[in-house]
């Protein structure tokens, strides 16, 4: 096998075949960036190329890739890549577009030389999109480019606007005004780039600009023409006149508000302490603000209404989805609806929306019938404590203080049921969203997928550094941490400092000079703690178990804390207890039967 010598060599048929291959290995390896998988198919050649580069990585993955892997959020694009056809800036390039963008580049960036805008554009893989910022950043910092800036009096002091653009050229139109157009680059795929990148951004920029005057200059308009033909209307929140295309009457006395104060009370309801007082929760809709004589308004502002009125204010689209969001999250709090929601949008889904209760069915679960046989035999031995516990359900004078046993099995089914008809796997269904999520750690989800994956290794470096900071004692002169593994408690360090490893206390002639004194002289015929004086025992140490294990349920309830988990069962379950702390889980009657209900049953869905 040769290497076929650089991206240079590849005619239009290979460069096809080696695209449908690079495609190929990213749907494949998703962790590892292309760059790796274009080296390696310009490395070997031949028929079996993209075989012998998927042995190669299986087998030697570390020593080809090198580090080159991607990131959390790459690696979740690369999962969305359609096998017959990679990323644009992942691909290899046709000569053409290579010669017409380094010309392009050379052209705009004359005070760099060519072997840096050569070095860039081998680190970006030719792109032009991605090529061009890199450049503009070295550029900035060159002293050509700061002299060539003080005397071009005519250059614009923003460079990155896109009027600035080097492959932009203005021409004027008929009525007077300057359009912006593509300078040709000699190569169609550039053309069609820029096109896309550069200059439909542009005009999309001026679409806005033009329809937000054209609003204004007809809002006016229409406030003219209403005010000479005396055709106002007051609003009954602000006073001020306006004209009928902008106002709403409430749904009760037909109070005429304006599209002003609507929107302001949006926005003091969603960005305020407004929700509650603006907000009609029964309803769903906004409250009428119209000021009366006597008590407030009980009408309504129509939702068609609201809509409108956001509509023609700034970021009007994303306020309305913002406060229609709200109002469906509230309607699900007060419908105490169990709900699996997406960690990165407000979209949620009922618990039970594919399988109902009533389609499923409860069995025991003979997956593992030794361990079902087991409890099931625990609960009948203990028949005599139920019976008790229904005698104490009705001792006076409140016999409904403890739950019922249907009670407590029926919730621990539901619970089961719960956690059978949802999977970790989580798809957000929302259109604006779309992520891929766990349900257990709420984190983004990529297969192979570990819940709690960085927490683990970070609340278990965290243990392990407080147990050896337990144990390590450290010279105050210069500095040395040391372990005693045996002898005594008297320590000598290399740099002659003298001290006790119980009580850390200097015994060396500039500390005292204690010594041998600073321990306990008295005889004892039992093994223990002296009766006699507090001093530090000169052999006994401290029990470095009982030490080890405080400092480890120390440091993991620190850290626990500082994460956010204290109290949440579940996710402490998942992140996992190197030393499980004392009344961290607190046990109750449902929590047994719960246990004890899913490690005896199981649920599937009942057949048609």
């Amino acid at each position: 096998m040769t290497s076929v010598g650089g991206q240079q060599g590849l005619d239009e048929h290979r460069l096809h075949e080696f695209n449908d291959e690079l495609a190929i290995l990213i749907k494949i390896f998703p962790d590892v960036l292309p760059d790796v998988f274009r080296e390696m198919l310009l490395r070997f050649d031949g028929d079996s190329r993209l075989e012998v580069v998927a042995n190669q990585l299986l087998k030697k993955e570390d020593e080809w890739v090198k580090g080159r892997w991607r990131t959390a959020i790459e690696r979740t694009e690369a999962d969305d890549i359609d096998v017959s056809q990679a990323p644009g800036a992942d691909l290899f390039r046709r000569n053409s577009y290579r010669w017409a963008v380094k010309a392009a580049l050379l052209q705009e960036f004359k005070t760099l030389s060519k072997s840096t805008v050569k070095a860039v554009l081998a680190e970006q893989n030719h792109s032009y999109t991605l090529a061009r910022p890199v450049l503009k950043k070295i550029a900035s910092k060159h002293w050509r480019s700061s002299l060539s800036k003080f005397f071009s009096r005519w250059a614009r002091r923003s460079e990155d606007d896109a009027e600035q653009h080097a492959m932009i050229r203005w021409t004027k139109s008929i009525d007077g005004s300057s359009m912006p157009t593509l300078k040709t680059t000699g190569d169609t795929e550039l053309d069609e780039e820029l096109q896309r990148t550069v200059l439909t951004p542009l005009f999309a920029q001026y679409k806005a600009q033009q329809e937000s005057k054209d609003w204004d200059l007809a809002i006016q308009t229409n406030l003219e023409e209403a005010e000479n033909a005396d055709a106002l209307f007051e609003c009954g929140c602000c006073f001020s006149t306006t004209t009928f295309e902008r106002i709403v009457t409430c749904t009760a006395s037909g109070h005429i508000i304006c599209y002003s104060c609507i929107s302001n009370s949006v926005n003091e309801a969603l960005f305020g302490q407004g929700w509650g007082r603006n907000v009609h929760h029964d309803r769903g809709l906004l409250r009428c603000m119209a000021l009366t004589a006597n008590e407030n308004c009980e009408g309504c502002i129509p939702h068609h209404g609201t809509q409108r009125a956001i509509y023609q204010s700034t970021k009007g689209a994303q306020l309305i989805a913002r406060f229609e969001s709200r109002l469906a999250e509230e309607a699900l709090i007060m419908a105490q609806v169990p709900l699996v929601r997406c960690p990165v949008c407000s979209y949620a889904e009922a618990s039970d929306l594919y399988f109902p209760t009533s389609t499923l069915q409860y069995h025991f679960d003979m997956r593992l019938p030794i361990r079902t046989l087991t409890y099931t035999i625990v609960i009948l031995l203990c028949f005599p404590f139920l019976l008790l516990y229904l005698l104490l359900r009705w001792v006076p004078p409140n016999p409904t203080r403890l739950p019922s046993i249907a009670s407590l099995l029926q919730t621990a089914f539901v619970r089961l049921a719960n956690t059978k008809q949802f999977p970790a796997r989580f798809q957000c269904r929302s259109p604006t969203c779309s992520t891929l999520s766990c349900t257990n750690c709420s984190k983004p989800w990529r297969d192979p997928h570990t819940c709690f994956e960085s927490e683990v290794v970070e609340l278990r470096t965290t243990i392990e550094a407080a147990r050896t900071a337990a144990l390590k004692r450290t010279c105050p002169k210069c500095g040395l941490g040391f372990i005693k593994d045996s002898g005594c408690n008297k320590l000598t360090c290399v740099c002659g400092y003298v001290m006790c490893y119980v009580c850390r206390q200097g015994l060396g002639p500039m500390e005292g000079g204690e010594g041998y004194q600073h321990f306990c002289q008295h005889f004892r015929y039992e093994a223990g703690r002296c009766r006699e004086c507090e001093k530090c025992d000169l052999y006994r140490s401290e029990d470095e178990d009982a030490l080890v294990k405080a400092a480890g349920l120390q440091a993991e309830k620190e850290w626990r804390e500082k994460q956010g988990l204290v109290g949440g069962k579940r996710q402490l379950e998942k992140v996992g207890t190197v030393e499980r702390e004392e009344g961290l889980e607190e046990w109750t009657l449902q929590s047994v039967v719960d246990w004890w209900v899913q490690n005896v049953f199981t649920c599937s869905l009942r057949p048609q």
